[in-house]
């Protein structure tokens, strides 16, 4: 199937790529199939394709895309004549392997009749995807000749020719060749012979065309009244005439209006009719033509299909006044279509209504004045004038006088100092609100006959407010949604937002102050589908629709709510479910549990602390009493995970107390006084894998965190649990669980048959130098009951027998030797004594 597969896609990927052969693709599980693709004209003979020493051959041609391509076919019937149509010509979308089913199949039987002699030609149109000719077997009949009455070879062939056109923009020679091909198929085209062609994309006319057609296929035509401006018409019947030539009076009424061209450009078709009323007792019929027909709209369209539509027009160029706009296309071509015609860019002017600003402008300089003084130092200058500036213009900048100084000839007498003129006015505020500058300026006079300079500053400054800037509104952070108006059946909710501002006459803020959505749409339930009000000693629980939960505040001596569900069962009656106390935490264990988030947060920040050692020692005293609400379990281990994410950092190195008295805390949570609250804990708690992971994790923490650490045997009453560091296996010995004489251990552990083996091959670290990090910590944990505890993931075997857990930090490079693990068989009456093995890794 896979070498098949890849051959039949090299041909379908490549469009372009033609050949003749037999491919793996059959349409309808015949034995040949010839695939035409990419070829816009072509020819073959019946031989080729359908020979004679087959049978159920079929030849199939794909059009590219039917929404921009036709397909149009000649046929050259045989000169003989056959017993039975065994040739059949489809056109279809597509075929479906799986099903062998043919989508959108429609037949050309009976427009092509490839045995009916009467006319040599044949001509189809195809607007789908493939067209197919194809060899079907009569009924009951599995392999079958095709039976000719004639013996020569010659006269049982037929040809087919083919041609795709582009239905926007075809290219002139397939033009050509499918209007005589029209002009062909109108000539010998009857109610029982009907043309195969129903339209065009080529704008085809009459007179050289159709006569040269019926030169090439022999064909006569038929009387000239049959024929109005190169348009065969199919009602046409022809007027009888006495030997003058004259027509007979008939009984015709008046032709309609012309009727709508068929195309807006590119050559359409308009057609007109009359009706007949005949003579009164004469008992003929009218005789001529009933309808008939013209060209219309022949221009050529100016739309070039080749090409992309029009962008939108750009931006006016200029602002104000006159200017210009531009649009761009892009030329789209393909294999299939000619290059695009036309311009890729247009222009055009376009008008602003809004005024240009006229800036003010300067007039030319006055003549430079005489000088002020006939003798020593003088000025002279000269002025301009400003045309005023319109329609919100910027006036004219820069200095209306200009003055310089002139020194015509030595005043006699003594020395003249400098003195300065007057100041001139204070010019316009540098802004038109806030703060802003003036300035003004003065100008020196003097000095002669060497005197001293002008003393002070030429210009000064001074600050300038107008007015306050105006400040728009700005609306703030939209509020919280508002409660619902329903519980159900569908409500709104409100929620608002403050304009802040405008001031100084700024504008005010756009956009709605306050804004609604569509809440609580589900439908209300039925007075069946409420759980009533109900109460348990001191404790109502409110009317509740089933789906929702009720709940109160925990008793005095906890924290939380109480949580009870109300459901519908089997009849669609709703009932409360018990209450559950997962949120339920009694105080002292709630207490516990924010002094050890207290001591992580220190711990997460790098600092140093103590105190930690007497909260365990306090969780170990407040769980040997036992747990009140299922939430104290879940509080527990969340106590337990904090902790031991402590021990990874600097904040607090553990010790072996620490260890004892985590272990302690683990054994008395799995007491079975807590059986039915680890149940109810279990619905959206722990379950027996978090607590493999939780042990697991504090293995690892101790055995590389703990100062000096020593191999730490700890027995409770529901777990045994030893902790041994050991180097690589050529330094090491077998690991074996129980030890030998090991003291301290408790009835339920002991038994000479339970045995749990580490091979010294497992802890190879295949380093020849040792280092801190070839140091393995392993760890093996007996439980006594978490197996009828806690549920298990995988396996929903129920376990009453001891579960073992076995931990190797870090893990081991090779596990070529598998651990060894023996357990004495528990006789309580059960029939099938089975060891169980199952993976509860998340991989």
């Amino acid at each position: 199937m896979r070498s098949i597969g890849s051959a039949l896609n090299l041909l379908l990927v490549s469009p372009l790529y033609f050949v003749w052969t037999v491919v793996a693709l059959d349409l309808a599980q015949t034995p040949c199939t010839t695939l035409v693709q990419g070829k816009f004209f072509g020819y073959f003979s019946s031989f080729a394709v359908f020979p004679l020493n087959s049978s159920l051959c079929s030849w199939i041609i794909q059009n590219p895309d039917p929404r921009r391509y036709t397909l149009y076919m000649k046929i050259l019937k045989p000169s003989g004549v056959c017993d039975h149509q065994h040739i059949r010509t489809y056109q279809f979308d597509s075929f479906l392997e799986s099903t062998r089913t043919y989508l959108g199949m429609e037949s050309f039987d009976d427009v092509l009749k490839l045995c009916d002699g009467s006319t040599r030609f044949a001509f189809l149109q195809s607007n789908k995807q493939f067209l197919q000719m194809k060899q079907t077997a009569p009924p009951g009949v599995d392999t079958w000749p095709m039976r000719w009455k004639p013996t020569k070879a010659q006269e049982r062939d037929f040809s087919v020719e083919y041609l795709v056109v582009g239905n926007r923009n075809p290219s002139k020679a397939a033009c050509q060749m499918l209007c005589k091909w029209l002009d062909a198929c109108l000539a010998i085209s009857s109610s029982s012979h009907p043309c195969g062609i129903m339209q065009t994309p080529c704008s085809c006319s009459g007179g050289e065309v159709l006569d040269q057609a019926s030169e090439i296929l022999g064909f006569t035509r038929k009387k000239e009244d049959c024929y109005k401006d190169g348009i065969y018409l199919e009602n046409c019947v022809s007027s009888p005439k006495d030997s003058n030539g004259a027509e007979f009076p008939g009984g015709w009424n008046s032709w309609s209006a012309w009727g709508d061209c068929t195309k807006d450009c590119g050559g359409g078709l308009q057609t007109r009719m009359r009706s007949c009323k005949p003579l009164p007792n004469e008992g003929l019929a009218c005789e001529g033509v009933l309808e008939e027909g013209r060209l219309c709209n022949r221009k050529a369209c100016n739309s070039d299909p080749a090409a992309e539509e029009w962008s939108p027009w750009s931006v006016c160029s200029t602002t104000c006044g006159e200017g210009w706009q531009t649009r761009t296309r892009f030329c789209v071509s393909s294999s299939y279509s000619t290059q695009c015609s036309g311009p890729l860019r247009e222009q055009r002017q376009c008008n602003n209504s809004a005024v240009c600003p006229v800036h003010g402008t300067w007039d030319e300089w006055s003549p430079w004045s005489l000088c002020s003084s006939t003798c020593g130092r003088g000025y002279r200058d000269r002025t301009r004038t400003c045309k005023p500036p319109q329609f919100g213009g910027n006036p004219c900048e820069g200095p209306e006088k200009q003055t310089k100084f002139c020194n015509i000839a030595l005043c006699p007498g003594h020395s003249v100092d400098g003195n300065w003129n007057e100041w001139s006015s204070w010019s316009s505020c540098s802004a038109s609100c806030s703060n802003g500058t003036q300035q003004r300026t003065r100008e020196c006079n003097g000095p002669s006959y060497g005197g001293a300079e002008c003393q002070g500053h030429w210009v000064e400054t001074r600050d300038c407010f107008l007015r306050q800037c105006p400040v728009d509104g700005k609306w703030q952070a939209w509020g919280v949604w508002g409660s619902c108006t329903a519980t159900c059946g569908g409500g709104t909710q409100r929620r608002d937002r403050v304009c802040y501002g405008p001031f100084f006459g700024g504008e005010t803020c756009q956009g709605p102050k306050e804004e609604y959505k569509q809440c609580n749409d589900r439908k209300c339930p039925e007075p069946h589908e409420i759980c009533d009000e109900e109460s348990l000693g001191p404790v109502v629980w409110k009317e509740t629709p089933a789906g929702d939960a009720a709940a109160v505040r925990c008793p005095r001596n906890a924290t939380g709510l109480i949580l009870r569900r109300c459901i519908l069962d089997e009849e669609g009656i709703a009932y409360w479910e018990p209450p559950t106390y997962i949120k339920c935490v009694s105080i002292d264990y709630r207490n516990i549990q924010m002094m050890t988030r207290e001591h992580l947060s220190k711990a997460q920040r790098g600092l140093m602390g103590d105190g930690l050692s007497d909260v365990l020692q306090n969780l170990v005293e407040i769980s040997q009493d036992g747990t009140s609400y299922s939430g104290d379990l879940l509080s527990t281990m969340d106590v337990l995970r904090n902790i031991t994410e402590i021990f990874r950092r600097a904040y607090h190195s553990p010790t072996s107390g620490d260890v004892q008295n985590f272990v302690q805390i683990i054994s008395n949570i799995l007491s079975e006084e807590n059986r039915e609250k680890w149940e109810e804990a279990q619905l959206i708690g722990p379950n027996a894998k978090e607590l493999f992971r939780l042990v697991e994790d504090f293995i690892d923490v101790i055995g590389f965190r703990m100062k000096d650490f020593r191999d730490s045997y700890q027995v409770t009453d529901n777990l045994v649990l030893p902790i041994c560091q050991n180097l690589p296996a050529n330094a090491a010995t077998d690991i074996t669980f129980p030890m030998k004489g090991w003291r301290g251990m408790v009835d339920w552990a002991k038994n000479s048959e339970d045995k749990v083996t580490v091979s010294k091959s497992i802890l190879s670290s295949g380093l020849s130098v040792l280092d801190d990090s070839s140091v393995f910590v392993v760890g093996t944990v007996l439980y006594r009951n978490v197996g009828n505890i806690l549920s298990l993931q995988r396996n929903s075997t129920v376990l009453n027998s001891k579960v073992i857990s076995v931990t190797v930090k870090p893990f081991p490079r090779s596990l070529l030797t598998p651990l060894e693990i023996e357990f004495s068989h528990l006789y309580n009456g059960t029939t099938n004594q089975t060891c169980i093995l199952w993976d509860e890794n998340d991989g």
